[in-house]
């Protein structure tokens, strides 16, 4: 049946409910029976026609060999037409797209900038007013514009078969692009400068900035680096500084964020991705898409605010370092100028070209706390994070990990491949449904499998697989099963991945006391195995003295 029962039996209610409005003892009200009845299946049917029709999976978007549905970001809208979500628009599309108060969606394709207002068909391409065929939507706090619209604008072809729930986009689609010069300050998506004062907590400060950034316009927070460097599984004196990994593992293992005055974590960061300097143009499209990005420069920390520094023009705040001294200080991208003149730089620049940066220096610092690094800095876009994964934190109920100081370092068989499993214990009857593991590199491929009876390594070949893929970027990502896979409180149960990054011979992120800074690592608490072949597996903890980072995530059973 192409419905659900419960989807039946809601026709026939208001089927029902249809013709007794109908029955009216004089004509006196006919023609008033009649307008209510049109309105009763705009309003009411079609919503609850389209809820069953995206609860159950009919609908599709087929774009050349591949296939789009529920869990991409497409719907079906209560008007009956197909919606995409904002990160659906953006991915797809190459654009940028942010809702503002769930009333307005600001969009900029290449140089074209979009206003789009939920539940209206007044829209507007750059000034000039234009008219939709089809109202955006919000639901559960998400924003959806019609893809007959985008593709109107955007020079593709669309075409729906309301038989079979099947939506088609052929022709040219020409993806948006990079506009040369782009500021989140304008787009109201930078929350406040930090200051950090005398400490060393830069690497807390920036992350937690790109992560407030990366909520905006939407959301507004204001997070406690307090409680990133002083409550984190590290466990130093803040004095020792930090890094980017130290903040990843802190977001991803739900630790924080806590908000600033409050001892809750309201958002879990599920996706993470990495960058270095000679991903200029994948950091501003991560900008340009997910928000600010945490990154990594050398700052002369000898002189008060680079005041004297040879390397900064206080005139122009702009700054050029060309030595060789590793990074030492976090900074956040909240922008870019290609055309930002080498002439504003001390010394000789390479070429024009400047990221703009917020500072964790307090407004004072250069323009109001934001100054421009140029694209030959030795060290811009090292270590880059952006957080392009965040949730609300009832996303799971359980998190399963035994790797709270993140990725430390790496294992391996001197190959691209390596397989892994982690052991876990089920904390009651629940559902497992995603995974999470860190990325070391680009296009990294990856095969998920789960093992729901675990007794020892030789359960790891009954295996079954619940999800493959490839991941463009570096970095850290939780990806969802097939279907949610059922526990019992007490039964062990095994997260297998096998993981190949082109170009590395240890592919796998474990934890380990490695230095001073993780020297308080706790490899005690993980059963973890690594496999040349997926069928001889050895112990991680004993092999490499390490944690595999390698999590679970899981949702209570619902009693009925």
């Amino acid at each position: 049946m192409r419905y659900s029962k419960r989807y039946i039996v809601l026709t026939v209610i208001l089927l029902v409910t249809f013709l007794a409005k109908l029955n009216t003892w004089n004509d006196e009200y006919a023609d008033v029976t009649a307008f209510r009845g049109a309105k009763l299946q705009d309003e009411v049917f079609y919503p609850l026609k389209a809820r069953s029709i995206n609860e159950e999976g009919n609908l599709h978007l087929t774009v050349g060999e591949d296939t789009y549905g529920v869990a991409d970001g497409i719907i079906m809208g209560d008007h009956m037409q197909v919606m995409a979500s904002l990160p659906f628009v953006e991915d797809f599309f190459g654009c940028s797209a942010s809702l503002y108060e769930d009333k307005k969606i600001l969009l900029d394709y290449g140089d074209r900038s979009y206003t789009f207002y939920i539940n209206s068909l007044d829209a507007k391409r750059d000034d000039k007013a234009i008219t939709l065929d089809v109202m955006p939507e919000l639901h559960e706090k998400q924003a959806y514009l019609s893809l007959q619209d985008l593709c109107r604008e955007f020079g593709c072809t669309y075409s729906y078969d309301e038989t079979n729930y099947q939506a088609t986009i052929s022709g040219d689609l020409q993806k948006g692009s990079l506009p040369a010069s782009y500021d989140l300050r304008e787009k109201d998506r930078v929350s406040a400068v930090r200051n950090q004062g005398d400490t060393s907590t830069c690497w807390a400060q920036a992350a937690l900035s790109a992560l407030e950034s990366s909520l905006l316009p939407e959301e507004k927070f204001s997070f406690d680096a307090d409680s990133m460097t002083s409550d984190n599984a590290y466990q130093v004196d803040t004095s020792l500084g930090g890094n980017y990994t130290m903040a990843v593992s802190y977001l991803v293992s739900w630790m924080g964020p806590e908000q600033t005055g409050e001892k809750t974590v309201d958002k879990h960061v599920q996706e993470v991705h990495f960058y270095d300097s000679d991903d200029i143009d994948d950091i501003k499209w991560a900008v340009y898409q997910h928000g600010g990005v945490s990154t990594s420069i050398y700052a002369s920390l000898s002189t008060t605010n680079l005041s004297k520094s040879s390397y900064y023009n206080r005139k122009k705040n702009a700054y050029c370092y060309t030595g060789a001294e590793k990074p030492n200080h976090d900074v956040v991208i909240i922008g870019w100028d290609d055309h930002y003149s080498a002439s504003n730089f001390p010394g000789k620049v390479a070429g024009d070209g400047a990221f703009i940066c917020q500072n964790s220096w307090g407004a004072t610092f250069g323009e109001n706390g934001v100054f421009y690094v140029s694209y030959y800095d030795t060290n811009i876009g090292d270590q880059a994070v952006s957080y392009a994964g965040i949730e609300d934190a009832d996303n799971y109920d359980t998190i399963y990990q035994s790797d709270l100081c993140g990725w430390v370092g790496q294992v391996g068989y001197n190959k691209a491949k390596i397989h892994a499993a982690n052991i876990y214990e089920a904390k009651e009857d629940e559902q497992i449904e995603s995974a999470g593991f860190y990325a070391l590199g680009k296009n990294t491929s990856y095969q998920l499998y789960m093992v729901t009876d675990y007794r020892n390594t030789a359960s790891l070949a009954s295996r079954v697989e619940v999800a493959r893929g490839e991941l463009e970027d570096a970095g850290y990502y939780t990806i969802p099963f097939d279907r949610p896979y059922s526990v019992k409180e007490g039964d062990k149960f095994a997260i297998v991945v096998v993981l190949s990054t082109p170009g590395m011979d240890h592919s796998m992120a474990i934890e380990y006391p490695a230095d001073a800074l993780s020297q308080h690592a706790d490899i005690s608490d993980g059963e973890g195995y690594i496999s040349n072949n997926g069928l001889d597996w050895e112990s991680v903890e004993e092999t490499a003295g390490g944690n595999l980072c390698l999590k679970a995530y899981g949702k209570k059973v619902e009693e009925d």
